[in-house]
């Protein structure tokens, strides 16, 4: 039978071994928060830039891709030859040229029954964007949808044009209302300026906290606490074992 000396020992044994358990949790999860973001924005990068680097390739003559020589491939190089490409084609499109060549284009273009209508929809996007891009994105607000004291988070985009704005009046304004986890895909709103309440967000706050589904709702420094600050807050140090 263990003595009362033997038994306290056992016990101060097992809340040491609990508390290392413990404190070597925390450093693991600590690393996985750390880690997490890091590759996360590495595998990322690294797909766009193969994605951008097969398409430009696709269009390189085979004796002009370096790869053919050098036996290996150069990551990113897809990237500064498009924009190469992308400069030189605004330097002819800046010269009188240029622009008569773009026009005789965008004729040949408008005579394709299928091509047309979808080139011609993408320009005046593109174009709208262009034109408003002080604007677009910039505003975070807060709308009553889809029903009343049921609020969602849009992005102001543009004032409201056209023959819509000739339907509802002044002061309406265009807000995109994107969906969790994915803002790509959302809804597009009209409503008046007045129904709206802008909020003190930045568009990658707002993002933010649309792709995490709310659990990222403040500036980065709230974030931080939110998550690694967490994590990180016990700074204690391993704890002895005698």
């Amino acid at each position: 039978m263990d003595s009362p000396q033997e038994k306290k020992q056992t016990q101060k044994s097992s809340r040491h071994m609990v508390r290392l358990l413990k404190w070597g949790r925390n450093r693991f999860f600590t690393g996985v928060i750390i880690a997490l973001p890091i590759v996360a924005t590495f595998l990322t990068v690294s797909w766009i830039v193969q994605k951008i680097d097969q398409n430009v390739f696709r269009i390189v003559p085979t004796r002009l891709n370096p790869e053919t020589y050098l036996g290996f491939a150069i990551p990113g190089l897809g990237i500064i030859i498009s924009i190469v490409l992308l400069f030189l084609l605004g330097v002819v499109a800046s010269n009188f040229i240029g622009k008569s060549l773009i026009k005789s284009g965008e004729s040949l273009l408008a005579r394709v029954p299928v091509v047309s209508p979808v080139y011609n929809s993408l320009k005046q996007i593109v174009q709208t964007v262009a034109a408003q891009k002080d604007r677009a994105f910039r505003d975070v607000c807060l709308i009553e949808y889809p029903k009343k004291d049921v609020w969602a988070i849009g992005f102001v985009t543009a004032d409201l044009g056209g023959p819509p704005k000739d339907a509802l009046g002044e002061d309406m304004l265009c807000v995109f209302v994107p969906t969790t986890p994915n803002p790509t895909s959302g809804f597009l709103l009209f409503l008046h300026k007045d129904s709206i309440r802008i909020l003190d967000m930045t568009p990658e706050e707002g993002a933010k906290m649309i792709i995490s589904g709310g659990m990222v709702s403040g500036p980065q420094d709230e974030a931080l606490e939110a998550g690694t600050g967490k994590a990180l807050k016990s700074n204690s140090p391993m704890p002895s074992l005698k």
